[in-house]
Order: structure tokens, then C-alpha cells, then sequence
């Protein structure tokens, strides 16, 4: 069941339509996904932005959900979801152009990096999509490892390769790399290290990164002062009995509390709202995702809510969401909570597979006046450049204190 006026509510909209899939009506192309591509677990899906500009990765139904109520028609330029006799005008985001072209050392770009929602996702070393879908990978659900395809790892010249071609394409605003499990003590930020620096040397742009958390805190000083503006160690799910149920690698190799406990500290190096952490919605009760809300927000961290998606692999799913006027109140309280402990939503946004606070005001009503203030000037060509500098200056600021730290721990 929906609330009342759901169907229109952009963010409402987003959550039905992550849960519940899309049909598309003839006509319609299906994007290919060369994450999908690679590995048939997740269903094939299809960008769109929604009114007020809300970007939504929509997972295309067929025989696992074939009862969407939601349907995708029209042609060209002009697009309308419908359900339940309201139409709605969407935009199709198409492929971008770079997609089609090879790197200098005949890479097919899309291999390289995807698109989703305002930046381009890189995962240069191991071939792991599920952390940004809100799937447990192989190794989070048993430990076992994630295999690596063919073309891994990158060569440093594609991936800038490749940046660099989104970004005078226009159709990016950050680069975002991740990474799967690496069980040395720096949890793969050292390998990503040379890419980061290489899209920060050329690219006047912001970079966020989301791996396993380390093993000591210098690491994360490290993730700092080599230039990445945001930093994600995903928990996905709060409650300890479930996370061991469900990601018995991750407990096991690396462990519940690490992760808050990096969090908590990253909340004290990075600038407000640029660290985050994915709850997902649907693996554990309501009111655990709530006290995972609640915990990550104390920390001065970001929660970030997905849910639970379409999968052709029952390991990797719950059971059905909760109907949206039971999910509704978490989003609420998403918003509310890291809006009264002051946590800069700006930061992280346009998020296709995730709500981000920010995105949560649609679930809280009037309260929400002052973030879609800062959410457009965040937006305008003035917010990007103001951020980026604010983050070059206090950068700088710390990073001397950080390299004489890492000098004198010779790691």
C-alpha cells in the first residue's frame, strides 16, 4: 500500500520503483549494463530522472517481478511512467557517447567506468559490482573471493582515459572508485592510490572512494591527504545477529565493529557529511535500520539507505520490502536525524541505487524548506567550485600533519 499522493512524490517514487522494477512499453530500449553483463545475479536496469531531479536506477521487471504496476512508454525525448492511472513525465538518461569509444590501448571505455546518476563508478583492481546495488558480494555473504575478469587490474592511462572523456562529455560531476575485499592492512586504498592521485593531478573534480575499512586508523589519514574528497565503509546491515547470518566473510575476516569504529574516526578527519555508510532497507527489522540510522549519525557519519533489489540469485535477496507506508517512517527519520545533528547533506547526492538524507525530504514533509535551499545552490556551477576549493584549502590545512605521521610510522 502507498500513502496518499505517493505516485507524484519523487522520492517515493524512486523507493517503489527500486523495490518494485519497471515495465518497459514496446519501444523503449533496455540499456545493456556491462556490470549485469558480467554477471547475471543482478537484474538489467534502466536510468531515469525524476521530477525535481531525482535520479533513480530502476530495475527493469520480467519473470521475477512481472507485476510491476509501474510502466515506462513513449519514444525520443519525452517519456511518462505510469501506475495507477497517473502519469508522470520522466527523462530517459541515454548512454553516454564515451561508452562506444575504445582507449588508447583498446579498452572499451565502458569497461572502464559506468555511469550512474551524477558520477562515473571505477573499479579498477577487482571485477565486484554488488556494494553499489546493496548486494551482499561472494565474500561478504561466505568469504569466498570475488573472481577478477579479464582486463584487471586497469592500467592507470585508461582510467584517466576514461575520466577525462566523461567529464568533457558533461555528463559527470565526481569520480567514484571502489573496490572488493583486499586482506592487507590498508584494505586496497594503497593499490587505489596512484589512480586517485592521477584523476586529482588532471581533473579539477571530486573524488569519493568506498572500500573495506583498514586495520589501524593511519590508513584512513592516508585516504585524506592523497585527495579523496569522500570516503563509504559499508555496513548494510546493523543488527550483529543478522550481518553474521547474512555476511559471514565480512564478520569473520573483518568484523562488525571495525566498521564503526573507522567510521566514527574518518567523521573526525574528513569535512561534515563526507563520510558515509550504506544501511540497507529490508535485510533486518525496521526498527534496527532505525538504531543503525541513529549510531551512524552520532558518529557524525552519513547513512545512505538502498534497498533490497530484484536478484536472480535467492542467496543474494530478502524476502519482499515492506509495502512503502511501513518503510515511509525510516526515511523520515533519516532526514530528520542527520538534519538535527547538523551533518552537511550537501555533500553526497544524485545517487541512482541509494536515498540520501538530502533525498529523504521527500518522506518529511515541511521540514525539509532549508535543505532543498542548500541542495540547489550545492547543485549551481557556483556550489561545485566552492566545494571543490573549500576541500583543495582544508586539505592542505591537515595534510603536512599527516605526512610527517606516516614518515615516522615508516609504513
Amino acid at each position: 500500500m502507498s500513502p496518499p499522493g505517493a505516485d507524484c512524490n519523487p522520492g517515493y517514487l524512486k523507493l517503489a520503483l527500486t523495490a518494485r522494477g519497471i515495465r518497459l512499453d514496446k519501444g523503449v530500449p533496455a540499456q545493456a549494463d556491462p556490470q549485469q553483463a558480467a554477471d547475471d545475479e543482478l537484474c538489467q536496469s534502466i536510468e531515469l530522472v525524476l521530477p525535481d531531479g531525482v535520479s533513480v536506477n530502476a530495475p527493469i521487471a520480467g519473470g521475477i517481478e512481472s507485476d510491476s504496476p509501474y510502466v515506462l512508454s513513449g519514444h525520443g525525448d519525452h517519456f511518462t511512467l505510469q501506475t495507477n492511472g497517473t502519469a508522470v513525465d520522466v527523462r530517459v538518461v541515454p548512454e553516454p557517447d564515451f561508452y562506444r569509444r575504445m582507449t588508447t590501448r583498446g579498452l572499451l571505455m565502458r569497461r572502464v567506468g559506468q555511469v550512474y546518476g551524477s558520477f562515473i563508478a571505477i573499479n579498477p583492481g577487482f571485477a565486484c559490482g554488488y556494494g553499489l546495488r546493496g548486494a551482499p558480494c561472494r565474500f561478504c555473504r561466505n568469504g569466498s573471493g570475488v573472481p577478477v575478469g579479464e582486463g584487471f587490474p586497469m592500467s592507470i592511462p585508461d582510467v584517466a582515459e576514461v575520466v577525462r572523456a566523461a567529464l568533457a562529455e558533461g555528463v559527470v560531476d565526481f569520480v567514484y572508485f571502489n573496490l572488493a575485499y583486499v586482506g592487507s592492512e590498508d584494505a586496497g586504498i594503497a593499490f587505489l592510490e596512484p589512480y586517485i592521485r592521477a584523476v586529482k593531478r588532471q581533473f579539477n573534480t571530486l573524488v569519493a572512494v568506498q572500500v573495506h575499512p583498514p586495520k589501524t586508523d593511519r590508513w584512513v589519514d592516508r585516504t585524506y591527504a592523497m585527495g579523496v574528497d569522500a570516503l563509504g565503509y559499508a555496513i548494510e546491515i546493523h543488527d550483529a545477529e543478522v550481518l553474521s547470518r547474512r555476511c559471514a566473510g565480512r564478520v569473520r575476516y573483518i568484523g562488525r565493529e571495525r566498521y564503526y569504529d573507522t567510521l566514527r574516526y574518518a567523521a573526525t578527519v574528513f569535512p561534515s557529511g563526507t563520510v558515509w555508510s550504506d544501511l540497507v532497507v529490508g535485510l533486518e527489522p525496521i526498527d534496527s535500520t532505525m538504531r543503525g540510522i541513529d549510531v551512524l549519525t552520532a558518529a557524525g557519519v552519513l547513512p545512505v539507505l538502498s534497498i533490497v533489489r530484484p536478484s536472480h540469485d535467492p542467496a543474494s535477496s530478502a524476502a519482499p520490502p515492506p509495502a512503502l507506508d511501513i518503510v515511509a517512517p525510516i526515511y523520515a527519520h533519516l532526514f530528520r536525524t542527520v538534519r538535527d545533528a547538523r551533518i552537511n547533506m550537501g555533500w553526497i547526492g544524485d545517487l541512482s541505487f541509494a536515498i540520501t538524507p538530502l533525498e529523504a525530504r521527500f518522506f518529511a514533509g515541511d521540514d525539509a524548506r532549508l535543505a532543498v535551499a542548500m541542495q540547489q545552490f550545492q547543485r549551481s556551477r557556483i556550489g561545485s567550485v566552492t566545494t571543490r576549493n573549500l576541500a583543495r584549502l582544508r586539505r592542505r590545512l591537515r595534510v603536512r600533519t599527516v605526512s610527517d605521521s606516516f614518515d615516522s610510522s615508516h609504513l
